[in-house]
């Protein structure tokens, strides 16, 4: 790294008023490691390896992804403001498996502009859960790269006191004229809860180091979420319902912005909880988002012959349930899943009523899952043993557009995607196991391996028109789809060991991850194809294909107190990721980065101050993909400062006050997982990185009740 490892930083984005309504963490067994980031646990005896009390008081991105992106291993690529994907050890986009509410959102969008970060929306407990190193297969299907829960748990809430609690959040941000405004309720009595939430986000244009501004860098979101339940006896049952809208937002690594994204979710949850440890849960979700957007009304077009126009939709209903039982010295669980999406999308010009695409036309996929997952704690060693298994079919309608009749190649793609079977079977089988061996009193050893799964998604299949959809991977090439792909198997071991040392722990960890069929892609031998982009774009497109991969690397957190007002963290992480059939880098990958904790606790006439200096570092990444004409980024460093002042606390009320600057110094860089922009005539030439924001101010005023 360019710049010292001593540096000192704080890991997590600033430090958040109280989250008035806790939540408990259930974890999958006691070797299962999980990073909480927003909210805190009621089980304090649940070993975690961070824990970060989050709010609307202390996000300066609109999705809260800057408070996951200083986690160990986590990165987030970035196309927008609010477009932004989780990347965890190399690996980002569909791999990462999120899940809001225990709903897992099918997008509208097939370059990922309404991701699933973009869906949070606070509420009374709300917590996120990130599965450190293996996740076990109890986690979700498909989560080879990760599993990120988002939650705020039933239980936790029927467990509160009868009572009414709420919290009201005004924050300002600039430059940019950010607002956000954020608020809920609770009403607990003895069996039942209620409960709302509302959110107004809106920011202009941001601005660079250098005082660029930012192309397309502004937002508006707006929504709200209601939540009951109830319980008699032995007997729990909740349901939840949350919209947010999203309007005009910019997004200057794509080729066109947000118009409007209308998104709703749904979810009713029922648990039976038999004994002490033993209980049966079912829960029955679903979402429908509505997501329009151009490349005209927020951006330079060329002429009135290039104006486009995406309208998309999505559907998707799922089940799962699962029943934990005791069973020598740990607990059996058994899970059953089910999942259906659909996808639509049709391109069209506004200026002329003839032109349209039909993109994707009732692309659908049906994923049926069993799983197995036993766990075992003795004094010496707690192990965690799973199996899944997951049946996956895809199916689409078919293509059209009004160029058939003008256009040999396309009339060719057209009518080749009409008559090919399309429809396909994915079978997979998931294991994991991992154990934390109790080695002394100071120091735990922990050890994992795993085979985990990836069906194709509907894009990387049924794109027969060669379009620059990459699941938000945004390398600025077209793509075509692929009927023919396999799914990817990723065989991942893990080692690392927890050693504490009177007040100190540190925690490293190595991983090495072989990716078989590695969806990527690779220039397209299409003829037909190739005529289209070229003419439509000047350069052949790429086609989704199966290669080989190979991600390795290590992570690694410190922390411990200086003194008793005077606390330290530290997280290192480092990866290099691979292609095996040409010497490739993997895209978009993100370089080593140190962050570092330095907070200080102390009083002000009996007010409660806390102080925190962030530092973060960023490698250089010159290990990048000559394919895709990656070119490398330089390292860079910045500071961040922020206190937090409790105007007063009790037990029924608390007013606290956050101020913070972020990039304290002005500093001018472009993140290596932030996109390439694609908007004309901006501060920004295209091609070039969009830069991250300069010096950036934020204000906020919390009122719990």
């Amino acid at each position: 790294m360019k710049y010292s490892l001593l540096a000192f930083a704080v890991t997590a984005a600033y430090t958040s008023a109280h989250v008035y309504a806790s939540t408990s963490v259930f974890i999958d067994s006691a070797s299962t490691e999980v990073i909480t980031v927003i909210g805190s646990s009621l089980n304090d005896d649940v070993k975690e390896i961070e824990r970060e009390a989050v709010t609307a008081a202390t996000n300066i991105d609109a999705d809260f992804g800057d408070q996951l992106a200083l986690l160990p291993g986590v990165s987030i690529s970035r196309n927008g403001p609010v477009t932004g994907l989780i990347q965890y050890r190399g690996l980002f986009g569909n791999r990462v498996g999120v899940s809001i509410d225990g709903v897992d959102i099918a997008g509208a969008g097939p370059n990922s502009m309404d991701s699933p970060l973009s869906h949070v929306l606070p509420e009374p407990g709300l917590t996120a859960t990130l599965y450190r190193g293996i996740v076990p297969v109890s986690a979700g299907v498909q989560t080879l790269g990760g599993k990120l829960r988002i939650s705020a748990d039933a239980a936790s809430i029927f467990a509160l006191d009868k009572d009414i609690t709420g919290s009201v959040n005004a924050s300002l941000i600039a430059p940019g004229s950010g607002q956000q405004y954020q608020g809920n309720v609770l009403y607990k009595t003895d069996q039942a809860f209620v409960s709302g939430a509302f959110m107004y986000q809106q920011r202009d244009e941001q601005e660079s180091g250098d005082n660029i501004v930012i192309p397309n860098s502004y937002y508006q979101r707006n929504g709200g979420k209601f939540r009951l339940g109830y319980e008699w006896g032995k007997h729990q049952f909740d349901a939840s319902y949350q919209r947010l809208n999203t309007n005009e937002s910019g997004t200057p690594a794509l080729a066109m912005d947000i118009g409007f994204i209308d998104a709703a979710w749904y979810r009713v949850g029922y648990r039976y909880n038999a004994g002490e440890s033993e209980y049966f849960a079912i829960n029955w979700f679903g979402n429908g988002n509505q997501h329009a957007m151009d490349n005209f009304s927020q951006r330079m077009v060329m002429s009135e012959s290039m104006v486009r126009e995406n309208n998309a939709d999505a559907i998707a209903q799922g089940l799962d349930a699962k029943y934990v039982t005791p069973l020598n010295s740990g607990e059996l669980e058994l899970g059953a899943y089910l999942h259906h999406s659909r996808n639509n999308s049709v391109i069209t010009n506004p200026n002329n009523g003839m032109f349209f695409v039909d993109n994707f036309t009732n692309a659908e996929r049906d994923t049926a899952s069993i799983y197995a997952q036993w766990t075992v704690n003795t004094e010496a060693y707690a192990s965690t043993y799973g199996a899944r298994y997951t049946f996956t079919t895809m199916d689409a309608g078919e293509a059209g557009s009004n160029m058939v009749m003008m256009n040999p190649a396309i009339a060719t793609l057209v009518s080749n995607f009409n008559a090919a079977e399309r429809d396909e079977n994915y079978n997979m089988l998931d294991l994991a196991a991992t154990t934390r061996y109790h080695a002394s009193e100071s120091l735990d050893i922990v050890i994992g391996i795993s085979q985990k799964n990836r069906a194709p998604t509907y894009f990387e299949r049924y794109t027969w028109l060669p379009l620059g959809i990459s699941g938000g991977m945004a390398d600025g090439f077209n793509y075509i789809g692929n009927l023919e792909l396999e799914n990817e198997t990723a065989r991942k071991i893990e080692v690392g060991i927890d050693y504490n040392y009177e007040s100190w722990t540190i925690s490293p960890r190595l991983f090495y991850q072989d990716i078989e069929d590695y969806i990527t892609g690779s220039p397209s031998t299409n003829m037909a194809a190739n005529m289209v982009s070229s003419m439509m774009a000047g350069t052949e497109p790429f086609q989704w294909t199966n290669t080989d991969a190979v991600i390795k690397g290590a992570e690694m957190t410190i922390q411990g107190q200086l003194t008793d007002s005077l606390s330290v963290q530290a997280v290192a992480t480092v990866q290099h990721g691979n292609r095996d059939d040409i010497d490739d880098a993997l895209f978009r990958i993100a370089p080593e980065h140190l962050t570092t904790t330095v907070q200080w606790n102390t009083q002000v006439f009996d007010a409660p101050l806390q102080m925190q200096l962030t530092s973060e570092l960023v490698g250089a990444q010159n290990h990048v993909s000559a394919l895709q004409n990656e070119v490398s980024t330089a390292g860079y460093g910045l500071f961040h400062i922020s206190g937090l002042l409790a105007l007063f606390d009790n037990a029924h009320t608390n007013l606290q006050l956050t101020a913070s600057i972020h990039n304290l110094f002005d500093k001018q860089y472009a993140p290596h997982t932030a996109g390439i922009n694609r908007v004309m005539n901006a501060g920004v030439e295209v091609g070039e990185r969009v830069p991250g924001a300069g010096r950036e101010w934020h204000l906020s005023l919390s009122y719990r009740f």
